[in-house]
């Protein structure tokens, strides 16, 4: 195996590895970042650990997406290979579907910064030390997952909210965002098409008290997401 090696799957422009690029490079581990929808999938083997980031896609539209089956595929193979695995939104649906759990939609679109609760198992689990009993977190979805069989759910919002869950030892799925930068922040907020979406899925009140909160809470989403993203790369061994 190449030590000392993560894998990064984009499926669009809009959301590269952000803070998790970050945080790597300022730890000297080199990171290969395959565009899932023009390019290969290595095997997952070769790896010491696997993130999977968002997308617009939806992972039932398999016609529309045939290389979701082939990345689900990748995350078995992972599993099998105990590499660890850790998706966001996006990648959380695809190692849920990966293995037997409906993703379904939930309209209206949920867009803006939120807290994440953890449960018993969550609040134990190492992917969340040293977090302040909850995660500052920022959401962009209409899909969500059920739990796969065996999965352990780690984190909720409001009633039958699934957030985060963990399968087997090291494979996690997180519904909400954990890798926005400033600058990707800002442009998913302010570029022309990403405002106009928000306003038209969720209005322009909601619009406006997002963009007042991102001086309060941005820092502290900050914080948090280096946290869960350190805590992570603990747990795969490339930090100490």
């Amino acid at each position: 195996m190449n030590k000392q090696r993560v894998l990064a799957l984009q499926h669009v422009e809009i959301n590269p590895p952000g803070l998790v690029g970050e945080i790597l490079h300022e730890n000297n581990i080199p990171y290969d970042i395959v565009q899932v929808t023009t390019e290969a999938l290595p095997h997952p083997a070769s790896y010491n650990a696997i993130f999977i980031f968002g997308g617009t896609q939806h992972i039932y539209n398999t016609e529309q997406y045939p290389w979701l089956k082939q990345e689900e595929e990748m995350v078995r193979q992972a599993v099998a290979s105990g590499v660890p695995v850790i998706g966001i939104c996006l990648g959380s649906q695809i190692i849920a579907n990966a293995f037997g759990a409906r993703v379904v939609p939930v309209p209206p679109v949920k867009i803006g910064f939120l807290q994440i609760h953890f449960t018993e198992h969550g609040a134990a689990d190492p992917l969340f030390a040293r977090l302040p009993g909850y995660q500052q977190a920022f959401q962009w979805h209409t899909d969500v997952f059920r739990l796969p069989r065996g999965a352990t759910l780690l984190a909720g919002h409001g009633l039958n909210e699934h957030q985060a869950f963990r399968y087997h030892q090291h494979v996690y799925g997180l519904q909400y965002h954990i890798e926005l930068t400033p600058d990707m922040l800002s442009h998913w907020l302010h570029d022309e098409d990403s405002k106009a979406e928000f306003i038209q899925y969720r209005g322009i009140d909601a619009y406006n008290t997002v963009i007042n909160e991102v001086p309060s809470l941005y820092p502290i989403y900050r914080e948090h997401a280096r946290t869960v993203i350190q805590n992570f790369l603990h747990i795969s061994g490339l930090l100490a």
